[in-house]
């Protein structure tokens, strides 16, 4: 062991979204803050479509106006089915949406985003290390008192504080140490790139997010700065490891093949970062917090990208975590955690119940023609409400959604014959509901 410090008010595992927004409100109000992260920024990130109930936390910290000034403006999100789309435009909230009064999020180039977090955490006066992991707890009987790290000469060191915040992502440090981390079922990963190109689009042009689904899966296409894309699909790792391919000959597949990658951007099209993966994504924690520790973000739980609910979980969680430890001096008990980790499990509920529902639609074009179908009045403002990032506030419309797309799915089928298993082109082949599914339409009425 080479040092050792103490006094820290929060030492903070990870500086992105929610590390950093939990460090600079923290460090703001003059708590002593300590962040270890293990990269160097700026790094490439995946996640880039932002929500409008996130933009709430960028005026707090004070980073409105440089993101505004970077990024593309994001007036919502569509899903495609088939032929068919669901549109969700965040100007058609319901009156009791926490964003009405700014239906806008955007499109951002994470390395760039993040980075702009963090330069924002330095200046709150938070102490940044880059280049440092985790490698250990250091407790105190039960309690988690501090964590030993390495620098990037591989030295060891231990630092001590009133609360370790576990902002590690997908990593989780403290609840895999404590063997609290389970990976959820079906496992799912996902494989992106960026690309050079144009939108050929015209929703595309205006910064609209474009999601595609395919057979218990998906396809996303986004604009970034600079004639740039971003690219990926999310599908089950059984599904990728049948279907013969490698990551990179699968993504150039879809972008080859899909319809939404194939022409929303122009032919004259390059790949101009390596293919990354993203593997076994879903995962939970047993606990979100204990003696001396809390987990925010990813590191608490991730259910699914397909509604863009990482940053904003991340920075919400990170603020939420950081304005309970300035409520309390002296020892931060587990209980003063209780009511944050009843509504972070509320919300993991409330989006896991919809991933659910988004995925017997993949799997069944009588649901998908029923969802859309459903458009317009209370259903349209109910699901903008909920995409734009209000996902504790429609856990009775989440319910029914998820609801009618069962027993849609039972009443008229499943339609598995349409991507047969042995068939490793049902990957990217969008299924067909332009064709009259009898009783669809009387249901979702």
């Amino acid at each position: 062991m080479n040092t050792e410090e103490t006094g820290f008010d929060a030492v903070i595992l990870g500086g992105g979204p929610a590390g950093s927004t939990a460090a600079t409100i923290l460090a703001s109000s003059g708590a002593r803050v300590l962040v270890l992260e293990r990269d160097h920024f700026p790094r490439f990130h995946i996640g880039e479509s932002l929500l409008p109930a996130t933009v709430s936390i960028f005026d707090r910290l004070g980073v409105h106006e440089q993101i505004r000034e970077r990024f593309i403006l994001k007036p919502g999100g569509k899903w495609l089915y088939g032929e068919k789309e669901v549109p969700g435009d965040f100007s058609r909230s319901d009156r009791l949406a926490t964003f009405k009064d700014h239906p806008y999020s955007y499109l951002v180039e994470r390395s760039e985003f993040d980075d702009i977090l963090i330069k924002r955490s330095v200046a709150a006066g938070a102490d940044v290390r880059f280049g440092c992991e985790a490698v250990d707890l250091v407790k105190e009987g039960d309690r988690v008192v501090g964590v030993q790290y390495t620098d990037e000469q591989k030295k060891r060191h231990e630092v001590r504080g009133r609360i370790v915040i576990d902002a590690s992502g997908l990593r989780s440090f403290i609840p895999s140490r404590l063997k609290l981390r389970k990976l959820t079922e079906p496992h799912r990963m996902g494989i992106y790139a960026q690309y050079a190109a144009r939108p050929t689009r015209d929703d595309i042009k205006e910064g609209w997010f474009i999601g595609q689904m395919f057979y218990d899966g998906w396809t996303w296409l986004l604009r970034l700065p600079e004639d740039r894309f971003s690219v990926g699909t999310v599908l089950t790792v059984d599904r990728f490891k049948r279907s013969g391919h490698s990551p990179e000959s699968l993504l150039e597949k879809l972008v080859q093949e899909n319809p939404l990658l194939r022409e929303g951007m122009t032919h004259a099209r390059k790949r101009i970062s390596d293919v990354m993966v993203t593997g076994n994504m879903g995962n939970s924690s047993e606990q979100l917090a204990g003696e001396g520790w809390v987990a925010v973000g990813d590191a608490a739980y991730f259910i699914d990208p397909c509604y863009s609910s990482g940053v904003h979980l991340a920075m919400k969680s990170g603020a939420e975590v950081a304005d309970l430890v300035l409520s309390q001096q002296g020892t931060l008990n587990p209980q003063l955690f209780d009511g944050y980790q009843r509504a972070m499990r509320q919300h993991e509920k409330t989006v896991h119940r919809m991933v659910d529902a988004f995925y017997v639609a993949s799997r069944n074009t009588s649901v998908q023609k029923m969802v859309t179908t459903m458009q317009g009045g209370y259903f349209t403002r109910k699901f903008v409400t909920f995409v734009g990032g209000d996902f504790d506030r429609n856990a009775g419309y989440i319910s029914r959604v998820r609801m009618y797309s069962k027993v849609a799915a039972s009443l008229f089928g499943n339609d598995s014959q349409r991507a047969p298993e042995n068939d490793p082109e049902y990957l990217w082949d969008s299924a067909d509901i332009s064709s009259d599914d009898q009783g669809v339409e009387d249901f979702a009425a």
